[in-house]
Formats: structure tokens, C-alpha cells, sequence
């Protein structure tokens, strides 16, 4: 049974960004699957840190995923989160590995069910963390204020979104008051990697990154172990959605349930090709709302999907 988490399109709301109206799009996509099996899904992989790496490993998943489905597939590796979300609501995007952020925003836009998320350590959540150096007087969020933070980057849920709301559920912040008026200095330092750089270099007293970034099977893709272990966490909060494959709801229901069944078994059978994608090992269906714990941050913090998803 396909498991449906996206929301219906809101009638008459269509991004600044296109002419067409999603409507339309989403119309024309529809007869094309419907009249004939050789149109192509395109398949878009979200943005990471080694482009290259991506690409080859999200070709080699597609090319799987085209076997067990006898359909070809495209990839797409766009630039930003704001393509993939685009690419969705455009119908120029059918299937997307991507975070709880774009999501959120596409479903405004257009119909798409979650058909699978990434299971991490057994759970389909994990923390975002604050570290800071091993040796550092800092002991609390509290002992932050006046301290240079790097965050990973303004469009990342668990390096941005949710050390954001943590600082508002500990007091140290209230809406809608400066980041500025905390931290004497912020740095969004593009990555995981950068931000806990920026600590072992002097640049920050402190970091906001996801958990996977600094342990476990693949935090040697962020950092040396040395390097790691000059650093240690000082928080944690948890809660932060996995990322998602999600297929629009132009592509028929039987093929969306086809994609979800050839996903899965790909993820069982060749694990650690999974984990070259993104790093997790695992793919299972979703159980509830996947994305709520990203859209009651959003709530929370007063801010929207768009100011994230550029």
C-alpha cells in the first residue's frame, strides 16, 4: 500500500517564480504518463558536499531503479534546495531524495507523498548539535551569549532551523529579537564541515550541526578523528526529520507505488550503496508525519520554508 504524506495543492497559489500555472503543468505531465511508458522520470538528488561523489553514486541508484522498473530515469543534481522544490511544483522534477524543508514548501504548492525516508541509527530522526572546542570554558547555551557562533549554513534545518528554536526554548532569544543581539558575532560558514572548522580555527566558539557530521559511520567525510576529537558537543536537540524521497502526484499511482517498492528493495539489497548517497543505510516507509517536527520549528521560530530553501 502506498503510504501518502503530502498535502493537496492550495487552489490559486502558484510561486512568483513560474508563469505557467502549476495547475496546467500538472495536467500535461498527466497525459504524458498516461499516453506512453518511454517519458522519463526525473529523478533529483538534493545538493551535498562532494558533488562528484553524488553523481556517481545517485547515477548508479537510478540506474538500478530504471532496471527494476523497466522506465528510464534522469538524474538531476540541481544547485540549491530552491531548484528541487522548483522542479516539483513545475512538474519538471518527479521523484526527489531530498530534505524536510523543500518538501514542506513544494507540498504547499503541489501533491506529493512521502514514499520512503532515511533511517539513521534505527530511528528516522536525529539531533542537531552544538559543539565547541574540548578545552572550552563554554559549559551551557547560556554561556553562548556574547560568543562567535558558526552556524552550517541560513538553509539548513538541523545547522540553522533547530539551534534557532532550541535558543528560543531555553529563553535566550525571543521573537523577533536579533540572532545578532546574542552572539557577538554569527558566521554561516556553507557546510558542517566549515562550521566546526571555524571552531578548531578561532573563527567561532561555537557550531550548530547535524550529529551524523561528527559521529558515527561517516563523520570522517566532515572530519579527521584528530580533529574530532579536539571538539565535543555541548547540546543536543533532537527531533530532526531524515531526509525523504518524495514523487509527485502527477506520476500514477500504481508507478508511484512501483518506485516505492523498487526503492526499498534497492536499500535492502546494496546498503552500502545507500549510504554512499547521503550516508544512511537504511530506507523504510514512513510512519506518521515525517516532517512535523520541521514544521513545528517553523512555527515556532516565526519563520517559512522560503527563507530556507534558496
Amino acid at each position: 500500500m502506498l503510504i501518502q504524506n503530502g498535502h493537496e495543492p492550495k487552489k490559486g497559489v502558484v510561486m512568483k517564480s513560474f508563469l505557467i500555472p502549476a495547475l496546467a503543468l500538472a495536467f500535461s505531465a498527466q497525459v504524458v504518463f498516461a499516453e506512453t511508458s518511454s517519458a522519463p522520470l526525473v529523478f533529483s538528488f538534493q545538493k551535498q558536499k562532494n558533488p562528484e561523489d553524488l553523481k556517481k553514486s545517485s547515477s548508479t541508484m537510478s540506474e538500478q531503479l530504471s532496471k527494476k522498473l523497466n522506465h528510464k530515469i534522469e538524474v538531476l543534481i540541481p544547485t540549491s534546495y530552491g531548484t528541487t522544490a522548483q522542479g516539483l511544483i513545475s512538474n519538471k522534477v518527479h521523484v526527489a531524495y531530498m530534505d524536510s524543508l523543500p518538501f514542506i514548501l513544494a507540498s504547499k504548492e503541489t501533491g506529493l507523498d512521502i514514499i520512503a525516508v532515511e533511517k539513521r541509527n534505527n530511528k528516522t530522526q536525529y539531533d542537531s548539535i552544538f559543539i565547541v572546542k574540548k578545552d572550552s570554558l563554554i559549559k551551557s547555551l547560556k554561556d553562548l551569549k556574547g560568543k562567535k557562533m558558526a552556524f552550517a549554513s541560513q538553509t539548513s534545518t538541523s545547522g540553522y532551523l533547530f539551534p534557532f528554536k532550541r535558543l528560543l526554548e531555553e529563553k535566550l532569544l525571543s521573537i523577533p529579537q536579533d540572532l545578532n543581539n546574542f552572539f557577538s558575532h554569527i558566521l554561516y560558514a556553507g557546510g558542517y564541515d566549515k562550521a566546526m572548522l571555524a571552531v578548531l580555527n578561532g573563527q567561532a566558539d561555537a557550531a550548530a550541526v547535524s550529529d551524523y557530521a561528527f559521529e558515527g559511520a561517516k563523520a570522517d567525510l566532515y572530519l579527521t578523528a584528530d580533529q574530532r576529537n579536539k571538539l565535543r558537543i555541548l547540546t543536543r536537540t533532537p527531533g530532526v526529520p531524515t531526509h525523504l524521497i518524495a514523487v509527485s502526484k502527477v506520476v500514477p499511482e500504481a508507478l508511484r507505488a512501483q518506485i516505492q517498492k523498487a526503492l526499498l528493495e534497492i536499500a535492502n539489497e546494496n546498503p552500502d550503496m545507500l549510504s554512499s548517497v547521503y550516508g544512511a543505510a537504511q530506507l523504510v516507509k514512513p510512519q506518521g508525519e515525517h516532517t512535523r517536527g520541521t514544521a513545528e520549528a517553523l512555527t515556532q521560530t516565526g519563520l517559512t520554508p522560503s527563507e530556507f530553501v534558496k
